[in-house]
């Protein structure tokens, strides 16, 4: 705001404004270098809550294919260790009126899984698969605790929120369980604005990745992976929501809302299928590590 709309009247600058005045293009200059990055301030992206330093986690230590370097990130911990600062001190749940819109509380709550996620293999590295993280095989998700808005919640708290209470089927595309066959880790943080086509996108590259579809039209066959056994539920549920008439299968029926042109008429032509599973392979998903850990017995 200028003095004449300020007062009515020119008036002569003060000290103070003198002393401003030359930061504001170094502030404009900051912000266009962030933005070209991808990487804004969460003021200046509208939101309440900033999910930058995660980002810059994403952008240092994931690499395009979702792969995470956990040992340089063990080493590194100038961005991740905030992240988690401000993810305990604020949540949807302690501070409604700071996320106002549904895209807000799903942009956190996806974050806040992975980032803890990530978090604990970390905190346990060098570690083969989260599956021997405590003492029971899936210990990591159902017993250890994370602050998150002045709560202990689990990560299976985290995901029923997303599913149950959100009710958005398409978090299991996005939340990573550091494991091979869980969905890549995408290189960009959630925020309200994003949400949706990140959803979208991580969709699409789950489903059309051929580890995670195998299609037979001649035996009119179909393998997707346990996901869809474990959660069908969610995906019955979200045929009813939205009247979905399916030909055959629920699970199909969605992953073919984000196949490519190939697959969707390969679902297309399927009639009432029989569909098997791809075992699920827990191996860690580090840079490092196997991409692959299966053995026949479809353990890791």
């Amino acid at each position: 705001m200028t003095p004449e709309n300020r007062c009515g009247k020119m008036q002569a600058p003060s000290r103070g404004m003198t002393r401003v005045i030359p930061v504001i293009p170094l502030v404009a200059f900051i912000i266009a270098a962030f933005s070209s990055l991808g990487v804004l301030p969460a003021t200046a992206r509208g939101e309440s809550f900033d999910h930058a330093r995660w980002e810059m986690v994403l952008r240092k230590f994931v690499n395009q294919q979702g792969r995470v370097d956990y040992g340089s990130l063990k080493e590194s911990r100038a961005d991740l260790d905030p992240y988690l600062a401000a993810l305990a001190a604020r949540s949807p749940k302690s501070h409604p009126a700071a996320f106002p819109s549904r895209a807000s509380q799903l942009a956190y709550w996806i974050n806040a899984y992975n980032a803890l996620t990530v978090a604990g293999v970390v905190e346990n590295w060098p570690v083969s698969s989260v599956r021997k993280i405590g003492f029971l095989p899936f210990a990591f998700f159902r017993s250890k605790k994370f602050t998150v808005g002045g709560r202990q919640v689990t990560l299976d708290d985290i995901e029923n929120i997303l599913r149950l209470e959100l009710r958005e089927t398409r978090v299991h595309f996005a939340i990573v369980c550091a494991s091979n066959s869980c969905p890549h880790l995408q290189r960009s943080a959630y925020t309200a604005e994003n949400v949706e086509s990140l959803l979208d996108q991580a969709g699409r590259l789950y489903v059309n990745d051929p580890r995670n579809l195998s299609l037979d039209v001649p035996h009119n066959r179909a393998t997707i992976p346990s996901i869809f056994k474990w959660f069908r539920q969610d995906f019955e549920d979200y045929a009813r929501r939205n009247h979905s008439a399916t030909a055959g299968d629920v699970a199909l029926d969605f992953m073919g809302k984000f196949a490519n042109d190939a697959n969707r008429r390969a679902i297309d032509a399927l009639k009432n299928p029989r569909v098997s599973y791809f075992d699920y392979d827990w191996g860690i998903n580090d840079l490092h590590a196997p991409a692959d850990t299966l053995r026949k017995s479809g353990k890791p």
